[in-house]
């Protein structure tokens, strides 16, 4: 495994912030950005792309040798609360490692920041796929893994489907209890990224010089963010109000997500001051944009109309499409939509017209007794509804891929 002290030179994918040219960070540094980064935070975090997660590596090194079928019922045990006497000693070492919690957890927060998923109902969905993914598919080094594996460009709606899943099962009201549905899919999460992360080492394809390690720390903290710091600014942006508290909550039960996930603490931000600061600089240091971007993109946009059967469910996944697209396009630009391959259309002013009235709405919501918590089940019911559409039936299995995939052509 290429594993590096943090003193390495970051691989040539990282870019000084000072030298990107990208209108939506600058406008970001302008707005949000209230301290400027210093030369020792931009190389600390360029070094953590030579950094992974040994621990979960030697768990999916253990469950590789004793084959597949065993290496499941040991993890299903284990995520269970009853690792077998003959499960992986690693397994065994990484479970008794997250089952006690980490002297900074606040279990009450975590559910604050899950109740404002729920709440968001239909537009968490919305944020996530257009803002959230969309922006690390951005990245030319970032996206290697999925392309190399071919499950977006070729699977798009069923990995969209279980990333949403994925999602809703963190987002529960309790669920990252040990043992929990969330407890459970973020181990799996994190050892599916050992297992590629040992495929793509192994690789003669992969440009290690130029793209760091896969799915390393640095990039694991730059999704995280995306998924809380990032999620809350699309919110906002969609005309939901959120409070301190919840605020603070989400960033606290993605705080914990990722901690379980493996990354250092160390990238995990405390507040959504510190996760919009994080998600600049992983933004700014990113490589530009290049055809699996695009393919990814495409890929991910088109899922609308890949579900779609008869006329006229082409027709409104074609709008859901334009619609979701100009969103990306507004929030992160149209340089960035450009490189997405994402149409562009006057479509996009769509959330000039919808923010206002939904603002109304949840300015309604505050001041009725009881609308929040009446807001946070319709919202439940509604995420639930959209996940298990998408799903078929078909439950998530995060069973990693068994090959690379051979018809992706790198850039």
């Amino acid at each position: 495994m290429v594993q590096a002290e943090l003193t390495k030179s970051p691989p040539r994918r990282f870019r000084h912030p000072s030298t990107t040219p990208d209108t939506f960070l600058q406008l970001t540094e302008k707005l949000l950005i209230r301290r400027k980064l210093t030369e020792d935070e931009i190389a600390r975090y360029g070094s953590y792309l030579w950094v992974g997660d040994p621990l979960a590596d030697r768990v999916a090194q253990e469950l590789r040798e004793i084959g597949m079928p065993r290496a499941m019922a040991a993890l299903d045990a284990a995520l269970g609360g009853n690792v077998p006497p003959e499960a992986p000693p690693a397994l065994r070492e990484l479970m008794a490692t997250v089952v006690e919690d980490p002297p900074w957890l606040d279990r009450s927060l975590l559910d604050d920041g899950a109740r404002l998923a729920q709440r968001a109902g239909p537009f968490a969905d919305y944020v996530l796929s257009c803002i959230s993914l969309m922006g690390g598919y951005r990245s030319s080094a970032a996206n290697k893994p999925i392309a190399f594996t071919g499950q977006l460009q070729y699977m798009a709606p069923r990995r969209l489907a279980e990333t949403a899943k994925f999602g809703y099962d963190v987002t529960r009201t309790g669920a990252m209890a040990v043992g929990a549905c969330g407890f459970r899919a973020a181990l799996r999460v994190r050892l599916m990224h050992a297992h590629v992360r040992l495929m793509l080492d192994k690789s003669p394809r992969w440009r290690h010089e130029e793209w760091g390690l896969p799915i390393n720390q640095a990039d694991l903290a730059a999704t995280n963010v995306l998924f809380s710091a990032v999620f809350l600014t699309g919110l906002r942006i969609l005309g939901l109000q959120i409070s301190d508290r919840e605020s603070l909550g989400t960033m606290h039960l993605w705080r914990y997500i990722g901690w379980l996930m493996g990354i250092e603490e160390e990238l995990l931000p405390t507040n959504e001051e510190e996760g919009i600061r994080l998600a600049y600089l992983a933004g700014a240091t990113q490589p530009p944009a290049d055809e699996d971007s695009r393919r990814l993109g495409q890929a991910l946009a088109r899922v609308p109309l890949e579900r779609a059967t008869t006329p006229p469910e082409k027709i409104l996944g074609w709008l859901e499409m334009q619609l979701r697209s100009g969103f990306t396009r507004i929030v992160l630009g149209d340089r960035a939509g450009d490189d997405l391959g994402l149409p562009n259309t006057p479509f996009k002013f769509a959330v000039f017209l919808t923010a206002p009235a939904v603002f109304m709405v949840e300015t309604l919501r505050r001041l009725i007794p009881g609308a929040t918590q009446l807001a946070v089940k319709l919202g439940n019911s509604l995420q639930k509804a959209v996940v298990e559409q998408a799903l078929e039936g078909k439950e998530p299995t995060y069973i990693p891929p068994q090959r690379l995939h051979p018809g992706i052509a790198l850039a």
